[in-house]
């Protein structure tokens, strides 16, 4: 690995940096060596610490010559990988100013931090160095190859790719809703209430059951008792019972499948099989045409 900050000059965003790394290394490995590359790129040390207030730390001074990361002790490899990531960006993302004393210290909810337009310019800080960590743990062409080959949205796949890059289930959820053609959300559950949901608005339309409400009784979440690591088979559901009206109109159909993790956690993945507009549109300039003829 032949990379030096030099090579990173003149690019600032997160986009413009993971960019310039995989153009400079386009043979870099899977899962990405984030060690190997913070040694590369002037981090001089990454330690754990015993923390209560914060998950991840940057220490370095106001230039950024060098610099050094803290991961909260006792975390799983994947989530320590993505905070690694993520104090990279703050690390390497020109306008992310430490603070008097030199640090920048993140909390666990700056980890679920995604609006990088927030008018808060710390929120916003946050929410760039996710944008770096995701971009370059799961890079972008990694991804699209991937899901190409898996073909249909399916958990057990999905849960083989968490692996291959090992990164953890949730920071895969937000760029597997992206990254997929079809149109795909996963809602995230904690003994029977959303506690959060991943879609693309392009693709995936509005998700009408809030955070802290109850999975809807028609889910087949009620179903079979959860099991730590199995999976469900994929089964249709109505998508009124988790889209609004207007929502659910677009829809031709949708699936649900599940995935129980520990603690009274569980994924469920929505499939939604989408009706194209121009589509619709066929039916009736069809029926004209005939009229006219």
């Amino acid at each position: 690995m032949k990379l030096s900050r030099i090579d990173l000059d003149g690019a600032g965003s997160p986009m413009a940096l993971v960019t310039r790394i995989l153009t400079l290394e386009p043979d870099l490995p899977v899962p990405v060596p984030i060690e190997a590359l913070c040694e590369r790129l002037d981090i001089i040390s990454i330690e754990e610490f015993e923390t209560e207030g914060f998950e991840a730390a940057l220490v370095t001074d106001v230039n950024k010559s060098a610099g050094a990361i803290l991961v909260a002790k006792g975390r799983s490899r994947q989530r320590k990988r993505y905070s690694i990531g993520h104090e990279l960006g703050h690390f390497l993302i020109p306008t992310h100013v430490p603070g008097p004393d030199g640090k920048i210290l993140c909390s666990q909810a700056d980890f679920l931090r995604l609006d990088a337009k927030d008018q808060d310019q710390r929120k916003r800080m946050e929410a760039q160095a996710n944008q770096f960590a995701a971009l370059l743990l799961m890079p972008p062409h990694v991804l699209r190859s991937e899901l190409a080959k898996a073909g249909i949205p399916d958990l057990a796949k999905f849960a083989k790719l968490a692996d291959l890059l090992e990164v953890s289930k949730q920071a895969l959820a937000r760029q597997y809703v992206t990254y997929h053609r079809e149109a795909v959300a996963i809602v995230q559950v904690r003994d029977g209430k959303i506690v959060g949901s991943y879609r693309d608005p392009k693709k995936f339309p509005w998700i009408d059951v809030a955070r802290n409400q109850q999975v809807p009784k028609g889910s087949s979440y009620h179903g079979v008792g959860p099991r730590s690591g199995s999976i469900s088979d994929s089964v249709e559901c109505l998508p009124e019972l988790w889209l609004s009206a207007d929502g659910a109109r677009k829809v031709g159909a949708m699936t649900e499948q599940l995935l129980w993790q520990q603690d009274g956690y569980a994924m469920i993945m929505l499939h939604a099989d989408m009706i194209d507009d121009e589509e619709d549109d066929t039916p009736d300039y069809r029926q004209d045409a005939r009229w006219r003829r």
